[in-house]
């Protein structure tokens, strides 16, 4: 089974789901061992992902069959957590109350910050949090069952992890540095025998690689203040967004502090609660703003800046010079990498074999299966006139033989 895509994880933690105790009439998408995935719990999880999606990644939502896409990884993951269910059930994993009010607890610290002011209000915490429920159609109540279920699951996988999970040794982080190191400083000959004795660790080597170049280049600690600007959005009103990036110019170069600017105009809500400060690694802006940002001194603030999503203006507070990196600087999170990594191997396999094991029944049917059933019963009818015509050719050169 296909490691869950990281979006989709954000989400499952996110995303309150729906009442599992719902009536039995309501419809489902998918039974596994006779119990119903409800369709309500899919819709809202589905829509949890395409809004994660929204912001992330937008692009991706303009592909054809696109939400198929997002449904079909849904739809594995309400299977899997189903199966996961059963399975903490059926090993009579025990929760207490305390457990419950102690994961509810840390459920709320995730509504501290108000969203409407990127600001914190631990007193609110409550209020919103019970409205997330609300809006999701839950009491209380039925959150905490669903909770204990969710903490059940973790306890189950608590113990097949400890059985079956290989702890990290140091040779284990040496070795993976060693591939790391290998293609950071292209030395081709170890790359190439890398590549020969196992693909998939020069590419997780590549990536690791590519990561720690980011992480070890030159950087710029930025404050930003960013105004919107969409595809559809008229001239005159494109013309308004740049007439008030000037002006906001004029007013920090008037002495406004950059902060208060960022509070009062940044249209980036995510930025708030930070002052709209962020780290730009060299080369992966937008030209235009990876120019300014690393030709500015530190304390310098830009003119508007324009991209093809808006309009910014940029402060330098830091700036960071590329700089060399050993196996002791990365040896902890190397480990850490590895133990990852073979948890979610080991947690993908546990789900497999309970897939394997269950009575699992799709029957929620997406846009996109007509096009997969013709183009599988294209390929059949391919391989059926290959398959005829190899045979026509072994019966001639059968004659052909015989006859000699």
């Amino acid at each position: 089974m296909k490691k869950a895509n990281k979006l989709f994880l954000a989400v499952l933690l996110t995303v309150l789901g729906v009442n599992l105790q719902a009536k039995v009439m309501e419809s489902s998408v998918a039974t596994v061992n006779g119990i119903p995935v409800l369709a309500s719990e899919y819709d809202a999880y589905l829509d949890g992902v395409v809004e994660q999606y929204q912001l992330a990644a937008p692009q991706f939502l303009q592909q054809p069959y696109a939400k198929d896409i997002l449904g079909r990884e849904v739809l594995k993951e309400l299977i899997s957590k189903e199966l996961l269910y059963q399975a903490a059930d059926e090993a009579k994993i025990s929760v207490t109350d305390s457990e419950v009010d102690e994961g509810l607890n840390e459920i709320k610290t995730r509504f501290v910050v108000d969203e409407t002011t990127g600001q914190a209000d631990p007193k609110g915490a409550d209020k919103r949090f019970s409205e997330a429920l609300k809006k999701q159609g839950m009491s209380l109540k039925t959150y905490k069952k669903k909770l204990s279920k969710d903490i059940a699951v973790r306890k189950l996988m608590e113990q097949q992890l400890r059985a079956s999970v290989k702890p990290v040794e140091e040779a284990d982080a040496k070795a993976l540095y060693a591939n790391v190191e290998a293609v950071m400083k292209n030395n081709t000959k170890k790359i190439k025998a890398l590549e020969k004795e196992d693909p998939a660790k020069l590419k997780e080597a590549q990536l690791i690689a590519a990561k720690l170049k980011q992480l070890t280049g030159e950087q710029v600690r930025i404050g930003h203040i960013y105004l919107a600007v969409t595809k559809d959005m008229k001239p005159a009103d494109v013309k308004k967004k740049e007439e008030l990036a000037k002006q906001i110019k004029k007013e920090i170069d008037g002495g406004m502090d950059f902060s208060e600017a960022v509070k009062k105009y940044t249209e980036d809500k995510n930025a708030l609660a930070s002052g709209g400060d962020m780290i730009l690694l060299k080369g992966v802006a937008p030209k235009a703003i990876d120019d300014k940002a690393f030709s500015l001194a530190v304390g310098k603030v830009s003119d508007p800046i324009k991209s093809d999503v808006g309009f910014h203006i940029i402060k330098i507070k830091e700036k960071r010079a590329e700089r060399s990196i050993s196996y002791d600087d990365v040896a902890k999170d190397l480990a850490q990498y590895i133990a990852q990594q073979r948890v979610q191997q080991a947690m993908a396999q546990y789900i497999e074999d309970l897939y394997d094991k269950a009575d699992v029944k799709i029957t929620i049917t997406f846009e996109s299966d007509a096009l997969l059933q013709e183009a599988a019963e294209k390929d059949a009818k391919t391989s059926a006139k290959e398959t005829k015509a190899e045979a026509k050719q072994e019966a001639k050169a059968e004659m052909k033989s015989e006859k000699k």
